[in-house]
């Protein structure tokens, strides 16, 4: 008897780990396709885009680093792009929308996605002029996206670390890590506008004091700042990390892309004879 009750208990054990193993595959084998499929688009888009500066002759005009890449900007003639971003081998087009919601779940061509595009904030200007520019990005299990955000480089040993901004205009833009910051969705860090040059300045003193590390850069009058926002824990959670650079460098890499004139013209105002194809 005892040792029928023992097989009922296995077998009753055995059926539950196989049917978890079951339901568990169900429910997360296609997500990881997905976001496999989704991590192979993104590596299309490198392939066709970006490319390492060389010294050929059309760019011996230009200030090239060995480090320095180039992005072919006809690729995304007709989309919401503003920049590509680089930090070491995370590399992604910057895309931007009135709605911010837009790209959370939609790639640079607006084709759905769970990982969704990098974007700038809706209200920020298109060309980084703000004082403060934020760019959002998904905390990917996979640590596609922003994922190595709070995963990497929250750690001291990123001091001063640096990322890069590529415009449309052919410019490079070099930001170094001011702060990194832990905090929640709709904090008053998320500042884009400043009224007074004294509010701006509280604003960055503040940002560094909560800082997990100190950086080198200082609080300055005339910093132009980027911050990089992403989800500090998993999906739901209201726990956020931000990233804030200070631009340190801007060189010319390459030719502004043929399109750019007109999307120039768009945000000024100016009337074309030719319209800015979207």
């Amino acid at each position: 008897m005892r040792n029928t009750i023992i097989t009922i208990v296995r077998c009753l054990l055995l059926i539950i780990i196989l049917g978890t193993i079951g339901y568990v595959g169900y429910k997360v084998l296609p997500t990881l396709t997905e976001y496999r499929k989704e991590s192979n688009a993104y590596e299309d888009i490198r392939k066709k885009t970006v490319r390492t500066a060389d010294s050929s002759a059309e760019e011996e005009e230009f200030e090239i680093d060995p480090d320095t890449i180039l992005v072919d900007w006809e690729q995304f003639k007709g989309m919401n792009v503003v920049a590509w971003f680089q930090m070491d081998d995370i590399g992604y087009p910057v895309m931007q929308s009135a709605d911010n919601e837009y790209y959370e779940h939609r790639m640079p061509d607006g084709s759905e996605s769970r990982s969704g595009s990098l974007f700038l904030h809706g209200t920020n200007a298109f060309d980084f002029s703000d004082r403060n520019s934020f760019i959002y990005g998904h905390n990917m299990a996979d640590g596609s996206m922003f994922g190595k955000l709070r995963h990497t480089y929250k750690d001291p040993k990123y001091k001063d670390h640096t990322f890069d901004l590529y415009y449309p205009d052919g410019t490079r833009h070099t930001f170094m890590f001011m702060s990194v910051v832990e905090t929640y969705a709709g904090s008053d860090l998320y500042e884009t506008e400043f009224k007074t040059l004294s509010s701006f300045m509280d604003y960055q003193r503040k940002m560094k004091s909560l800082s997990l590390y100190g950086n080198s850069p200082e609080v300055d009058s005339n910093a132009k700042l980027v911050s990089l926002s992403t989800c500090d824990g998993y999906a739901g959670t209201n726990n956020r990390v931000i990233i804030q650079g200070k631009e340190i460098s801007v060189k010319k890499v390459e030719y502004p892309a043929s399109w750019w004139d007109l999307r120039l013209a768009k945000y000024e105002g100016r009337n074309l004879d030719t319209p800015e194809k979207n």
